[in-house]
């Protein structure tokens, strides 16, 4: 691997990197046994006259995601990003299957009938081609970065599964590329907390840091989300692939995944003072999703299913649900993005009471196009450019269609148009006119040597975000797939 040596990768946690507390004196609203569920800690401190007060002295909550702010590596030939065609402007699933699952030698695989379908595969798939590890069945969380998170491993095992599904990856390729990652999570490395540590290294499986220096007692930590999101893929793994499912269970076995779950509410660990600080995980959207993916290996997070402190608000005049734990009270943002309630659509589907929120966040969004004439799918995504990873959302922090890092800071020059969202909300609402404009604008995002771009920025000086990445070329793979088997969730069979 060249001309990635020598970059010094960006921490994506305050606490990571300076290892100082944030102060707060807002009011208590939540607590749990140890930590508050907005994120803070909370101390008695006596008084003089014997009594004594509950003060909160720590901001700990964890962001909604532990993506790193990567520094992209160059590629050994710079693309030259395309310009897509314009389309003018015109105004809970079970934890078991009940019965046994049918070999996979034995289904009939669903067909691409579309010729744009099997185009985008094919370039979706090129990243897998360029960016899987043969050392451990591992793929780069981004283009030519050997490195790697368990939420992106999840995306490489869903788009590995919808390869071979689509018939990209021949048999005999998908058995020996499952047996190389298998063996690899049989020895893998684990932190004396018997969980996963947050980030590996896709050469050596060793463990990292979010900052990819090495992590040999895997102090970073865990991520409840990003775990949710791996051991969702290994569900899919195991019940569609049943050869693989007593290995699979055998390898789970070996961690602690009630640490995933405290009081009820999704449970991480970041670093803290030589050591692990466990938090309360996840806002709404994330927070149930990775909540309903654990429970298909039968751990149960109630309190993140059904009781997260939420509000209504009003965004251009459509009334959207939010999470009420923010940056400023919690020190995590509330990000209102597409991608956990797409994901959710694709893999579990939705459920009866999520559906006004994803039909109302479609609404604004097709709203704002309508009233600025710039074609929006807002989302999460890996950039080109510092600060390299942005989260896009109709609402977060208080203030709507801002594009916000995992520190908080805004970054309104950055405003992007999001490929993997204009594929799912295609493959999830195909009848709708505005979700076939943002598909047909996605169709070229491409390089056809390294897979699909993360999209374009909304200013169109700024031209293509030529960030790759796994979950992109995952994700677009993923919703090819949720079309061909006639918009059936994945982890359906």
């Amino acid at each position: 691997m060249t001309g990635i040596t020598s970059v010094i990768l960006q921490s994506v946690l305050y606490a990571t990197t300076t290892q100082q507390p944030l102060i707060c004196s807002i009011p208590r609203m939540f607590q749990s046994t140890s930590t508050a569920r907005d994120g803070c800690v909370w101390q008695t401190v006596p008084l003089k006259d014997g009594n004594s007060f509950e003060q909160r002295r720590q901001l700990i909550a964890a962001p909604d995601n532990f993506n790193l702010d990567l520094p992209f590596p160059t590629p050994s030939v710079a693309p030259k990003p395309p310009i897509p065609r314009v389309i003018p402007p015109t105004p809970t699933p079970e934890a078991t299957p009940k019965r046994p699952v049918t070999p996979a030698s034995a289904i009939s695989l669903p067909r691409l009938t579309q010729e744009a379908d099997r185009i985008a595969a094919g370039r979706a798939w090129k990243y897998f081609d360029r960016n899987w590890n043969p050392q451990t069945g591992f793929v780069n969380s981004v283009d030519n970065l050997p490195w790697t998170t368990w939420w992106d491993q999840g995306s490489a095992l869903l788009g590995i599964h919808a390869a071979r599904q689509l018939g990209l990856l021949p048999k005999e390729m998908f058995q020996q590329r499952m047996n190389t990652l298998l063996q690899t999570l049989e020895k893998l490395p684990l932190p004396a907390t018997n969980l996963p540590n947050k980030a590996y290294s896709t050469h050596t499986a060793q463990m990292r840091q979010l900052n990819d220096t090495p992590d040999p007692k895997g102090i970073s930590g865990w991520s409840a989300l990003d775990m949710a999101r791996f051991l969702l893929g290994l569900h899919v793994m195991r019940s569609h692939y049943p050869e693989y499912s007593d290995r699979i269970n055998r390898i789970v076995a070996r961690w602690n995944l009630s640490k995933l779950v405290k009081d009820g509410w999704l449970n991480g660990a970041i670093p803290k003072a030589g050591g692990l600080l466990e938090v309360q995980e996840g806002r709404l959207g994330y927070e149930q999703y990775a909540a309903h993916s654990l429970k298909l290996w039968n751990i149960q997070a109630p309190n993140a299913l059904f009781n997260p402190p939420i509000k209504a608000v009003e965004v251009d005049g459509i009334t959207l649900q939010i999470d009420e734990r923010n940056f400023k009270n919690s020190g995590a943002t509330n990000y209102l993005t597409n991608d956990p309630y797409l994901l959710w659509g694709l893999e579990m589907g939705w459920n009866d009471a999520v559906k006004p929120q994803v039909q109302n966040l479609l609404k604004v969004q097709v709203q704002r196009f309508q009233r600025t004439g710039i074609l929006t799918a807002v989302n999460e995504d890996s950039l080109d450019r510092p600060p390299y990873f942005l989260y896009y959302s109709v609402y977060a922090d208080g203030q709507p269609w801002q594009a916000f890092n995992t520190r908080g800071k805004a970054y309104p020059q950055f405003r992007f148009f999001s490929t993997k969202a204009a594929f799912c909300w295609f493959a999830l609402m195909p009848d709708d006119p505005y979700t076939k404009m943002l598909r047909n604008f996605a169709q070229n995002l491409s390089d056809k040597n390294r897979g699909y771009f993360s999209g374009r920025y909304e200013n169109s000086q700024l031209g293509v975000n030529a960030s790759v990445d796994v979950n992109t070329n995952a994700i677009v793979l993923e919703s090819l797939l949720y079309k061909a088997r006639g918009r059936h969730p994945l982890v359906g069979n």
